[in-house]
């Protein structure tokens, strides 16, 4: 075993998980991490006693129902959790009518009746689809980068009916599908059941109502910060070590292998190994200053669209609120306009359910604003601070007009208003155009399982959601793992996932 680390960059949910995974199997592992605190986007923040989540609102393989569990229990300690499971998902709102997304297939295909009968035909194959979904094992056990021929065909063999279904379903957009709808309410509702995200293939919003009717879509109570300190907490009684306030400015290479990580203060940091577990685009192009970057890698960048950005406004409200949903998509009273970008609806999330999100009495709310331009902000905060204050406010203000009118009660009874932007994103995370998710799950890219190594860069690995098309929390720790498993294979060890 060599004398160095293997250094790790980022302390997001990659780099804890491939250093547990490390730790686990004998290695001696450093993260560095820009920040002051783990989490990357997977992050929660306190105001005024409110407790206000970035990301984790509802957790793929929260339960047994879906083998996603089992690789989420490889690193998290679900006795020490506790989860929300509600019978709604989304509730959406528009020109006077609602369409409530229930996460049972059943129930749902009823509503969907109850506001057109006329479209029984799509929305059986819908309802059919995302029951089919419910039912597929999603492999992760051998990483592809380690199987062997045999190991390939035995592969396809066990998984034929998930690539059948992706074959079926990946070409299609979900606003190509919704487009199958004669009524107008729910071609809308379909195409916003992952709101701004219509031009996603169909096949990753049917595994995500899957698992949600399967029963395995759980809120953690806590929500992201209780995932991330139960990473770290594991990652550091393995003996791992974390560094912050360590930005790596650039990686060296001795003879094409990785050799050491630079940080912005100077200090050189020796390893054994690097794995980025940061930005995809500022590891690239920054980091490795363009070497390697082959014209596949450039193209991806160039060509695949990624999640819009968003703004995030969180307030806390001195009222509690009884609604049916805990999640709506609702018109905003007037459209926003912020650079090229018009903004018209608002996801917001009522958390009522999270006791430890708000004192008594009160709830936290966030709302989420979709955009593309991040461009527009980032330039506002760098040249124009009171302009782009005032911009965030006139971003708080619509999304406290538009509850006050929803729900009522609402604008005299704010005490905490804080507004994230895609500046924000881009400032504490180097997320490339503020994507906090990655490249999009579009039909070109959907399902596709990127490599973790670059050729010509030895003992160089990448890690992260960029490797995964859609992210989120399972695909992050399961290409984390493929990492750990593939250092395993090059070293002739066993690979133990605990």
């Amino acid at each position: 075993m060599s004398a160095q680390p293997i250094v790790i960059i980022g302390a997001g949910v990659a780099g804890l998980s491939a250093g547990c995974y490390l730790q686990a199997n004998g290695y001696r592992t450093r993260i560095l991490e820009m920040g002051a605190c783990c989490g990357g986007v997977c992050v929660s923040w306190k105001r005024a006693g409110f407790v206000f989540d970035g990301a984790t609102n509802w957790l793929p393989g929260s339960s047994p129902a879906s083998n996603l569990h089992g690789l989420l229990a490889e690193l998290i300690d679900f006795s020490a959790l506790q989860f929300v499971y509600g019978d709604i998902f989304l509730r959406i709102e528009h020109t006077g009518a609602y369409v409530d997304i229930h996460k049972n297939a059943d129930r749902l295909r009823d509503e969907m009746l109850r506001i057109s009968p006329g479209d029984a035909h799509a929305i059986r194959e819908f309802t059919d689809a995302i029951k089919e979904a419910s039912r597929l094992k999603v492999p992760y056990r051998t990483a592809l980068d380690v199987m062997t021929a045999g190991d390939k065909l035995r592969f396809l063999a066990e998984n034929a009916r998930l690539l059948l279904f992706r074959a079926r379903w990946r070409p299609v957009t979900i606003a190509a599908f919704a487009g199958r709808f004669k009524n107008e309410t729910l071609r809308h509702a379909v195409a916003n059941i992952f709101p701004h995200h219509d031009f996603f293939s169909l096949f990753g919003l049917l595994m995500s109502l899957g698992w949600m009717h399967a029963g395995s879509d759980g809120t953690p109570l806590g929500g992201s910060k209780r995932i991330v300190d139960m990473l770290e907490q594991r990652y550091r009684n393995a003996g791992g070590e974390i560094v912050f306030g360590a930005k790596v400015d650039r990686i060296e290479f001795d003879a094409d292998r990785a050799c050491a990580a630079v940080c912005a203060d100077g200090s050189r940091i020796t390893a054994d190994r690097v794995i980025s577990a940061a930005d995809g685009h500022d590891t690239f192009f920054r980091m490795l200053h363009g070497r390697a970057v082959g014209r596949d890698i450039a193209r991806r960048f160039e060509t695949w669209r990624v999640f819009p950005a968003i703004i995030q406004v969180s307030l806390g409200v001195n009222r509690r609120f009884d609604e049916p949903a805990h999640k709506y998509l609702l018109d905003l009273i007037k459209p926003l306009t912020f650079g090229t970008s018009v903004v018209r609806d608002m996801i917001v999330r009522i958390c009522s359910f999270d006791p430890s999100f708000a004192p008594p009495g009160k709830t936290a709310v966030v709302a989420h604003l979709r955009l593309d331009d991040h461009e527009y902000w980032t330039a506002l905060r760098d040249r124009d601070p009171a302009a782009y204050r005032t911009c965030k406010e006139r971003a708080a203000q619509a999304v406290i007009a538009t509850l006050e009118r929803r729900f009522g009660d609402v604008a005299g009874r704010i005490d905490a208003c804080d507004v994230a932007t895609p500046a924000t994103y881009i400032r504490y995370t180097n997320a490339w155009q503020a994507s906090y998710q990655g490249f999009a799950p579009t039909p070109q890219a959907a399902g596709a399982l990127l490599h973790k190594t670059v050729p010509g860069l030895g003992r160089f690995y990448m890690a992260g959601q960029w490797l995964w098309p859609g992210g989120g929390l399972p695909a992050v720790i399961r290409v984390s793992r493929d990492v750990a498993q593939l250092i395993c294979h090059e070293d002739g060890k066993p690979f133990s996932p605990r």
